[in-house]
């Protein structure tokens, strides 16, 4: 007897005519019918799945969790998508689980969108049960008619919002940002915790009695993927070791995958307990910030910023905070970890487009010189990577290939060639601008199935065999980069030659795409509708007016203080924002008269009445003033067009008037800033209030659009709608900032 789900699936639907990278969302009569969807396979693939990344919207009732991979409708998991790695193999496979009904699968198949890192494909869709009986009929999206017009959109693009009703108004301000605590620069959880003590929130002590390795340790329940975690050594006399840890197994340091160790004033590496062939050194302070950093699968050491060493040991799995001594009263502070939103990584076949002596196809070059050696034979690609990789496959083991990164054409020898593998007659080596780096022995048996690759990740160069680093560069990497080949041989051959790009969108996460008249003008950044400037994104960020008392938003960026009576006093009327900076940066502004007080700078959470490290303007003259210092010397006097900045860099405090330092703090300022403004006279202005984070690596979280008297609000709902996010599945908020006297203008929703 057949069993109940014997009957293949069944899958209906029309592709409507306007079709495009949101798939079948359009597709109205789309019906996917299954005695049981318990094990139901609903499948999306391309013929080249490596060049294709889809992605799961958050509409009609359907969520996505990019880290579980798990997909929600109404709020309960019915199914879950497979990997990304998986998903370059064999597409994109959802499998629902035994809650799934036919509304919730045929919801989640509409939610899937797509994009391409190279030429656009058709994408089909197919179901299979769990019998694998797989549906008579499939569905199949042609290329879509903007990608054949040759408009090309990011990786893993997103529309995020499409604004109606909003009124016609001067100084109307959109502010995108994404909203999630665990994107960008947050504090890890401390949550398994054995003999140690927090405070400050990201301080950490050691209070074990009796001490030991096993006595003081600290892991974090958050995940890192692409990042770091970040930290001070609280002193230079005790053993202390954190890092990254796979899992919270034991209590022992071995625990750590890869850790740095401060061992009573001197560093050193430990990845697993061992220590990697790298040289001890000492002489660092308790202001040096130390960061172990995860990009791809490759870790890399930080001192400052400043890279000191690269693992050879790829990171496959997911990563999270660790800390461990062995010394009671041992502290690190400043703890901190940085998600990096991931970059969009687009694999193409690199055109060599400059050659001597070779033949050339798609997937194969040969040496065809004659008389061979190494002046005679080589190819050049002008297309250009910055972050990303190249891979190859060599032909053969008994004759004399090189590849790699050359910044120029320059020359037709192999010393071209700044970073190359090295492949000569079955003996592997690496040749660096025509040297042999020192420190690297040579290996033979490489295999004409063995993938060689050179990594280009910031200013660092690693090579690999199948994936896995055997060499890390000690010469940094400072310019573009382009794919070479070349070999001394005729008859030699490399295949299979891959050029995999990363980008990390050059204006943050957010940006503007041109459509429907809206265009941006990168340069000055701004953006334009039907030919007019309508609008400008401003690089810095308008503060939360959301805290204190006695003043009035009379602008976007403009607090006038209002509190009524007579001056009566520096506690009646204050500015205090929630908007901070955890690492460097700057609250800037211009002073709206010359005759009464004002004071402004950054203060920290404890002290919300005022600024700590501020700027005095009193009548007409300008002082610095920190804590309860008085005023310092005289810095002259000021106009209404100056614009004074408080900033901090690296613990320091600077002061700037247009642009120029005016005084230097020689007080430390650590943790988290805030912008604050104060004063006790009636009715001072303040104008052009701005914040800036200093920190922006991969993290800036959105931007400003701030219209001007020409904007309407055809123009802002087309303007809104052409703004884009660079990652999957991004968790925007969009805040509305306007004039107080238009309150009653904006719409109540």
């Amino acid at each position: 007897m057949p069993t109940k789900n014997d009957s293949p699936p069944v899958l209906k639907g029309s592709i409507p005519k306007t079709y495009d990278l949101t798939l079948f969302e359009k597709c109205q009569d789309l019906s996917i019918t299954c005695e049981i969807y318990n094990n139901l396979h609903v499948i999306f693939n391309t013929i080249h799945p490596k060049l294709t990344h889809f992605n799961i919207k958050e509409i009609n009732e359907v969520s996505f969790q990019t880290d579980t991979r798990k997909i929600s409708y109404n709020g309960v998991v019915i199914g879950i998508g497979n990997s990304v790695e998986d998903m370059a193999k064999q597409g994109l496979i959802i499998i629902f689980n035994e809650v799934a009904t036919k509304e919730g699968v045929e919801a989640v198949t509409k939610a899937v969108n797509v994009s391409f890192s190279d030429d656009a494909q058709e994408v089909t869709l197919s179901v299979v049960n769990a019998e694998g009986s797989k549906s008579v009929k499939t569905l199949t999206m042609p290329v879509p008619v903007s990608i054949l017009d040759g408009v090309v959109p990011a990786p893993a693009d997103q529309n995020l919002v499409t604004f109606t009703n909003i009124p016609d108004l001067d100084h109307l301000a959109l502010r995108f940002k994404t909203s999630s605590s665990k994107k960008g620069i947050f504090i890890p959880v401390f949550d398994h915790n054995l003999g140690c003590k927090i405070t400050n929130n990201n301080t950490i002590t050691d209070i074990a009695n009796p001490d030991g390795w096993q006595s003081s340790y600290i892991h974090s329940s958050d995940v890192i993927k692409d990042g770091r975690v970040s930290l001070r050594f609280g002193q230079t006399d005790k053993q202390v070791m954190f890092g990254f840890s796979d899992t919270f197994s034991t209590y022992s340091y071995e625990v750590l995958n890869y850790g740095i160790f401060s061992n009573n004033g001197v560093l050193s590496i430990r990845e697993g307990g061992n220590t990697p062939s790298l040289p001890l050194f000492d002489k660092y302070t308790v202001d040096d910030v130390f960061s172990v950093e995860r990009i791809g699968n490759t870790i890399a050491y930080l001192k400052n910023e400043v890279t000191f060493y690269v693992s050879c040991i790829n990171s496959t799995e997911d990563m999270h905070f660790c800390f461990t001594s062995a010394d009671r009263g041992a502290s690190v502070t400043d703890v901190l970890q940085h998600n990096y939103y991931p970059a969009a990584e687009g694999s193409s076949a690199p055109t060599f487009d400059q050659s001597l002596g070779c033949e050339i196809t798609k997937d194969k070059i040969i040496n065809t010189s004659n008389p061979d050696g190494w002046y005679n034979s080589i190819a050049y690609s002008s297309g250009t990577l910055k972050e990303g990789h190249i891979s190859l496959r060599f032909g053969q083991t008994d004759k004399q290939v090189m590849f790699g990164l050359a910044a120029d054409f320059s020359s037709h020898y192999f010393s071209v060639l700044n970073y190359a593998i090295f492949s000569n007659n079955g003996v592997i080596s690496i040749r660096e601008s025509g040297n042999t780096p020192k420190s690297l022995p040579s290996f033979d048996n490489p295999t004409v199935s063995d993938v060689f690759s050179v990594k280009r990740c910031g200013d660092v160069i690693t090579y690999l065999k199948n994936g896995m680093v055997f060499y890390v560069s000690t010469i940094k990497s400072t310019k573009d980069m382009h794919f070479c080949v070349t070999s001394a041989d005729r008859g030699a051959s490399v295949t299979d030659m891959l050029q995999c790009a990363s980008y990390y969108p050059s204006d943050g996460l957010f940006g503007i795409k041109s459509i429907k008249g809206v265009s941006l003008n990168k340069a000055t950044r701004e953006v334009s509708y039907n030919n007019t400037v309508v609008a400008t994104i401003n690089q810095d960020k308008i503060p939360k007016f959301d805290l204190g008392r006695g003043y009035t938003v009379i602008g976007v960026d403009t607090l006038l203080f209002t509190f009524i009576g007579p001056d009566s006093g520096w506690d009646l009327a204050y500015f205090y924002s929630s908007s901070y900076m955890k690492h460097d940066g700057c609250i800037s502004l211009s002073i709206g008269q010359t005759d009464r007080q004002v004071k402004f700078g950054l203060t920290t959470h404890e002290h919300t009445y005022g600024p700590y490290f501020s700027i005095l303007a009193d009548n007409g003259v300008i002082f610095v003033n920190e804590g309860d210092v008085g005023k310092r010397a005289s810095f002259g006097k000021y106009t209404t067009e100056d614009v004074f900045s408080v900033e901090r860099h690296d613990y320091t405090i600077i002061y700037r008037k247009n642009g120029s330092v005016i005084y230097t703090s020689t007080e430390h300022c650590a943790g988290d800033i805030h912008p604050s403004i104060t004063s006790p006279n009636h009715g001072i202005k303040v104008t052009n209030v701005r914040i800036r984070d200093f920190y922006t690596e991969r993290d800036t979280d959105g931007f400003y659009i701030m219209f001007n008297e020409k904007a309407s609000q055809v123009t802002i709902d087309a303007v809104a709608e052409a703004v884009s996010c660079q990652i999957d599945d991004p968790d925007v908020t969009v805040e509305i900032l306007y004039s107080a006297k238009l309150l009653d203008a904006l719409p109540s929703n």
